[in-house]
């Protein structure tokens, strides 16, 4: 009681004075009114005259809102105003507007040691201070104290708390996507943040305490126990070892249920200002990192100008795809099991090399070319509208041919469904999915490369061009970000060019553009695209606002092939591209898409599993000319709708997803199916369909 009455007391001017007085009377006479105090016993005194918590921002949480509370403690000192006001600016800011559709409810509290004259009039003006009642000052003192004192706290003034942070005033968040991924982890014994691995720590890995989220358990756990200074014992009391991390998971470490989990490849950590600004603020930083350690006042402000949330009006200009879950899975009716074998093999010596096409037409330029090449098999995928067999093959000029038959297969409908009867029974006719049946037929028939091409396609990448190791240009270093556009590398005609299923947010973003670097480094392959000259493919907002056709000014002996950096990101198409054998199983074309979309969804989920792997997409120059079938421009740029309105958001998703550090994070192909569908990227079909390419696929490599 003494002590507290001469910290406010000691406050200087006339004001503080009466409020000194005035706190006196209080602390007589309301002894309900409660703080901690330096002894860690409750001290009643009159929150008014030292401005800490206001209570009442808890008691208005709604009590019809389900979502569970976490409250942030952001660490700060009373010199260090700036940091906060740049906060209160940056991500906090976005707190405030997204509050109502994130998934938690959010309380916050600055947390500084005492209180002083500055402090207190910043605290009447925002409301948003803790005081402590620490006198312990200076680096690395007793941190594990105030730790303590803040987890006291939230126990006592928001008990329903699911899990309270602790984080410095120097750390920039994400808010939506750390909110997302904390509602991914969320349980009453999460310990979540910057795994270190100090060697010389009896208790590595730890979090880091620069953010550290625990919860309500392990708090519970925690203030239960007694913060101990003189003989203490380590196996129950709480020792504090100077650093707040090291003391928590010290704290921690006579539990065997706590539920570690390091998010290092999310989170930017101890860099300087210098590093930070040059290789980390970035337009597209959110979407691959959730926080930003050591951020200088500088960097928080560029990066919530880079990130921070925009504000759509439904009334007046409609509303913006989330990629959020909106829908639960719903009971499936099981694969149908009455078919004797999901592959069977026909008459059809193997081949290595494999050429896969659908078509509905009469054998174009682009088909009879491919049919001629020495070294490669073709397998035309007919559909009900497709030629018959014979007038098909009379037309290629392969029919009287003798070897015909060892190169060319013709896979009529009937086949397709003898031969692969569980394909043929989910994928609909008179769709481009039913390309898959011509994937499958290839890999069957032991293929090694797959060139993966259309009827308007005429050429094939040169193999020679790739043997290893062969010359290429990668990102240079500290340039890469989680979007690239290839396409102005290899010389569009207009400024900006960028391919189809590029997210339009990012096609005048210079961020998507890196500076390149020449490398003979030995690369692994799965995919290789090739870009087309006359007809490129870009989308249909291009075709009707640029000059097409056009060339690109790039050719295979001026251009070196660009190989992108592990967990970046460009889209892809099924018009002139090379598949490497590793990577057939992410041949798969969705089905419940429209074709103009399927190819894209493909190409940034082979991408998701081809960064787990470490194989790397390269692109080339034009080594195909498109000589481009009849398309009506508004028909394309309805059945494209979803790539403008989706593929930023998907990046988004796959990024995310692939730096997940739980084992049980990293989907599987049928399972990243079934999460695309709950946030409205596909749609049910395509998870059956997933499920029968998965067991069709098994079936041959188990025969093999």
């Amino acid at each position: 009681m003494e002590w507290r009455v001469h910290s406010v007391c000691m406050l200087s001017g006339l004001k503080y004075l009466m409020v000194c007085i005035f706190s006196v009377i209080l602390v007589i006479g309301f002894s309900e009114h409660l703080l901690f105090s330096t002894h860690l016993t409750w001290q009643p005194v009159d929150r008014s005259s030292v401005r800490e918590i206001q209570h009442e921002d808890h008691n208005s949480l709604s009590t019809s809102d389900n979502r569970p509370l976490l409250v942030l403690g952001i660490l700060s000192a009373e010199l260090n105003s700036d940091f906060r006001n740049a906060s209160r600016s940056t991500w906090l800011s976005t707190v405030s507007i997204l509050q109502d559709t994130l998934p938690f409810r959010i309380i916050y509290k600055f947390l500084l040691d005492q209180p002083t004259n500055d402090t207190i009039v910043e605290n009447d003006k925002y409301n948003d201070i803790l005081f402590l009642n620490d006198t312990h000052q200076g680096r690395a003192v007793k941190f594990g104290y105030k730790l303590y004192v803040w987890y006291k706290y939230i126990y006592e003034y928001y008990p329903d708390t699911l899990l309270a942070v602790k984080l410095d005033d120097d750390v920039f968040l994400c808010v939506p996507q750390l909110l997302k991924r904390l509602d991914e982890l969320k349980s009453t014994k999460l310990y979540y943040g910057k795994a270190n691995k100090w060697e010389t720590n009896p208790f590595a890995p730890y979090i880091d305490e620069m953010f550290v989220v625990v919860g309500k358990d392990l708090l519970e756990r925690i203030v239960k126990r007694k913060y101990c200074t003189e003989q203490c014992n380590k196996t129950i009391d709480l020792i504090d070892t100077n650093y707040g991390d090291t003391s928590l998971v010290s704290w921690l470490s006579i539990y065997d249920d706590v539920d570690f989990q390091g998010d290092n490849h999310r989170i930017v950590y101890k860099l300087s200002f210098e590093t930070i600004a040059l290789d980390h603020v970035k337009p597209l930083f959110c979407l691959r990192y959730v926080l930003c350690h050591k951020s200088s006042i500088q960097v928080m402000k560029q990066l919530h100008e880079y990130n921070k949330p925009v504000l759509v009006s439904d009334a007046v200009t409609g509303s913006i795809f989330s990629g959020d879950i909106v829908r639960t899975l719903l009971p499936m009716p099981s694969l149908t099991t009455h078919h004797n074998a999901f592959a069977i093999m026909d008459k059809m010596p193997g081949c290595d090399n494999w050429a896969v096409v659908t078509t509905i037409n009469y054998p174009t330029k682009a088909v009879k070319s491919m049919a001629s090449l020495p070294n490669w098999c073709l397998v035309i995928v007919a559909d009900t509208k497709t030629p018959l067999e014979s007038t098909y093959l009379s037309k290629i000029g392969m029919k009287n041919n003798s070897n015909y038959s060892k190169i060319i297969k013709y896979l009529s409908v009937k086949e397709q469904t003898i031969l692969y009867p569980l394909l043929s029974e989910i994928i609909p006719l008179n769709t481009f999915g039913r390309k898959n049946i011509g994937y499958m037929y290839a890999i069957h028939h032991k293929a090694k490369l797959i060139w993966d091409f259309d009827d308007d396609n005429d050429g094939i990448a040169d193999l020679n061009d790739f043997k290893k190791p062969f010359d290429h240009v990668k990102v240079c270093k500290h340039s890469q970000n989680i979007l690239l556009n290839p396409y102005p590398y290899f010389g569009g005609k207009e400024t900006r060019t960028w391919p189809r299923g590029f997210p339009l947010q990012y096609i005048k973003s210079n961020e998507t553009l890196p500076k390149l670097c020449t490398s003979r480094r030995n690369v692994q392959l799965g995919i290789l695209q090739s870009l087309a000259n006359n007809q490129p493919d870009v989308d249909a907002i291009y075709r009707m606002t640029r000059d097409v056709p056009f060339n690109f000014r790039a050719s295979p002996t001026s251009h070196r092939p660009l190989v992108l950096p592990r967990g970046t990101y460009a889209p892809f198409n099924a018009q002139a591209t090379l598949w490497f054998a590793p990577e057939f199983a992410y041949m798969a074309l969705p089905m419940s898409v429209n074709g103009r979309v399927s190819d894209i969804w493909r190409s940034y989920i082979a991408q998701y599993f081809l960064n787990r792997k470490n194989i790397r997409l390269a692109f080339s120059s034009p080594y195909v000319i498109q000589d481009r079938n009849d398309h009506t421009l508004l028909r394309d740029f309805n059945a494209e709708l979803d790539l403008y309105q989706k593929s930023k958001q998907l990046v988004e998703f796959l990024s995310l997803q692939q730096y997940s550090f739980r084992q049980y994070d990293k989907l599987d192909f049928v399972e990243l199916y079934k999460q695309l569908y709950t946030r409205q990227y596909i749609e049910q079909l395509d998870i059956q369909f997933a499920e029968a390419w998965t067991k069709t696929l098994a079936s041959i490599t188990e025969s093999a």
